[in-house]
């Protein structure tokens, strides 16, 4: 008799365990929240980038496509650790990434592209991830010249698709510039260094990088060609709009807790966040 009276006091505590637990979960609504927003992140889409992925501090691909590494490579990464994206990229040409994008067979272009107006009339754009100087440089044992005027008649090298193309095409006629477009920057400075060319319009950011890792020197002409920002492109639409509008979010996150700043300053050897203009 005495244990069937013992049974009933044993369900009734496991009852009120039971219910004490169920209650504490539901009442931490951080968690449930994070959960929902994994879930629906995860659930959610993959994103296509294409990029250029021809060199760092950019964005290089390996030669099996498996590998993305440079400042793009990290930037969305940490896009794809913050929202649980899935990421797919792509390597493209220059002169045919954009066509990707107008197709709608990515939904990205990325290759720390310059915000242009041509590109920004087509193309819905991110919030810019850091800024960047377009420059003319000369070799070394010409520091003393610092104008354009003190370079007519030249032959100036630039990497098709950079936004110092636009720049140095418009300017050609005014200076009788002979200009070389290069496939890749890497010809172009090394054409430069050899003086098979005059000078090159480039960036800050490859020009630190080029001096740092390929032993080399030049001199930035004191008249500087524009200062671009720099960002992410998207389609000219609502999914477009839509995707865009969330990655800015976290772009926006990925400023403030100085996540972007930390990748930056790692390939450009200097803070160029810093450098975004309005």
């Amino acid at each position: 008799m005495r244990m069937k009276k013992m049974i009933p006091i044993l369900l009734v505590a496991a009852a009120v365990a039971l219910c004490g637990c169920s209650k504490s979960t539901l009442s931490n609504p951080v968690n449930k929240e994070s959960i929902t927003e994994k879930s629906a992140n995860v659930e959610h889409r993959k994103v296509r980038i294409a990029t250029g992925g021809t060199g760092e501090p950019y964005s290089l691909l390996s030669s099996d496509g498996k590998d993305w590494t440079g400042i793009d490579a990290e930037m969305w990464s940490e896009i794809s650790k913050r929202t649980g994206w899935e990421i797919e990229f792509k390597q493209a040409e220059f002169s045919s990434l954009f066509g990707e994008l107008d197709a709608g067979r990515i939904d990205v272009a990325a290759n720390c592209f310059a915000t242009t107006k041509a590109r920004m009339e087509k193309y819905i754009t991110s919030h810019p991830y850091y800024g960047d100087a377009q420059c003319v440089i000369v070799n070394e044992d010409q520091s003393d010249i610092n104008t354009l005027e003190e370079l007519k008649g030249i032959t100036i090298g630039v990497t098709q698709g950079q936004a110092s193309q636009v720049s140095v095409e418009k300017l050609a006629d005014t200076y009788q510039w002979n200009v070389v477009v290069y496939e890749t920057s890497d010809t172009g400075y090394q054409d430069l260094y050899l003086k098979r060319i005059n000078a090159m319009a480039t960036t800050d950011s490859l020009v630190h990088k080029y001096e740092k890792s390929q032993n080399m020197k030049f001199h930035i002409l004191d008249n500087r060609l524009l200062a671009n920002n720099v960002a992410y492109y998207f389609q000219q639409n609502d999914k477009g709009q839509e995707l865009c509008n969330e990655v800015n979010q976290v772009l926006d996150e990925m400023m403030k807790d100085g996540t972007t700043s930390k990748i930056i300053t790692k390939w450009m050897y200097s803070d160029m966040t810093k450098m975004i203009r309005d």
